[in-house]
Order: C-alpha cells, then sequence, then structure tokens
C-alpha cells in the first residue's frame, strides 16, 4: 500500500512541478537558504492550507491567513511581546525573521478566523485554556513568497491581538516541532 501511495505522491509532484515551470516559476531555487521544498507546496495544497490558480495569466499561491501580537502583562505592569525568532529545517537550514513577526497559521477550508487563531495557539504555542483574543482587522495583499521563490502570492488575513495569562506564559518562550522544521518564539520588550 505504501508503494501505491508513494507513486501516486510522485506522480502528483511532477504534474505539480510541470505546471510551476509552464507558467515561468523557477523552483530551483527552493529548497536552498530559507526557502521552502517542492514537497513543502505539495502538503499545502493537500492539506487545502493554499490554492494555486491563475490571476491575469499568472500563477498565483492564494493563502487565507490568521495572524495575531501575543502579549503577556505581568504583575508590576511589564508588557512583553512574543516574536518568532527563527526556523531551524531538518537539513541544518535556518531562516532568521529579520523583524517584528507576529504568530500566524495558514486556514483550513471553511475554518473561522477565530477558530483559526485559537488553533494557532494551540498548535504553534503548546497552549490550553481560554483566550484573550481580540480580532484587530481584515486584510487583502500581494507580494512575492519568501517560502517559494518565484511565485507570487496573495494573502487573505485576519490579525488579532492575544493577552496570555499567568497560566499561559512561558518566560523561556515557545518551541513548535513539525516533521520539517522547529521554530522558536522569544519574548521582548513591548514598544
Amino acid at each position: 500500500m505504501k508503494e501505491i501511495e508513494n507513486f501516486v505522491e510522485n506522480n502528483h509532484l511532477q504534474e505539480l512541478r510541470q505546471q510551476l515551470e509552464q507558467a515561468g516559476v523557477d523552483i530551483s531555487l527552493w529548497g536552498k537558504g530559507e526557502a521552502k521544498t517542492l514537497e513543502s507546496l505539495y502538503q499545502e495544497l493537500e492539506k487545502g492550507e493554499s490554492i494555486l490558480q491563475m490571476v491575469d495569466g499568472k500563477l498565483e499561491l492564494i493563502r487565507y491567513v490568521v495572524s495575531a501580537n501575543v502579549y503577556y502583562v505581568s504583575k508590576d505592569g511589564c508588557k512583553l511581546h512574543l516574536q518568532e525568532d527563527k526556523q531551524v529545517f531538518k537539513d541544518g537550514r535556518i531562516r532568521h525573521r529579520r523583524y517584528a513577526q507576529p504568530i500566524a497559521e495558514k486556514m483550513k477550508p471553511d475554518e473561522e478566523a477565530k477558530d483559526a487563531m485559537i488553533r494557532c495557539l494551540q498548535e504553534e504555542l503548546g497552549l490550553d485554556g481560554n483566550f484573550n483574543l481580540k480580532q484587530i482587522d481584515s486584510y487583502q495583499n500581494k507580494i512575492e513568497s519568501q517560502s517559494y521563490p518565484g511565485l507570487e502570492s496573495q494573502y487573505f488575513g485576519h490579525r488579532f491581538e492575544v493577552i496570555l495569562n499567568d497560566e499561559q506564559f512561558q518566560e523561556a518562550g515557545y518551541t513548535e516541532e513539525q516533521e520539517d522544521k522547529t521554530t522558536y518564539f522569544v519574548w521582548e520588550e513591548a514598544k
């Protein structure tokens, strides 16, 4: 059964590669430096976390996302802001964040923004309980993907603000383990 699954997956990967190449996307840089692999994109598409579609004659990656600025306020009034510090891929590559990076997650098909934000806090930070969260706004933007160079990405997003309570706060920060990488989150004094 595993051999059949591998054949089907490899066949679909080849189709994805051909679709990208026909659209003029150079995937030779993927899986190098900070870029993700073709296999990572395939998994995102399979899970429904991203959509490839032609927009004005150009192939675009469409993503629905949630993000949050996560804060903790100590008893003495010190306000801390949680930042994504870096991602360390299993093959040894490291992606450092060059700017303040909020906690973010791709939405699943038919998932409400608030539910996706709660799932994000649970999966990325390993948190449980009731969350003090407030939706700030919604947005749409188009950028060239850092994860998939040469592929333009259109984001439809929802921004939140989250205040953690004493039980949810971990002074040392948080670590998310995934199949292909480990992501590290650290606290900084809020500005």
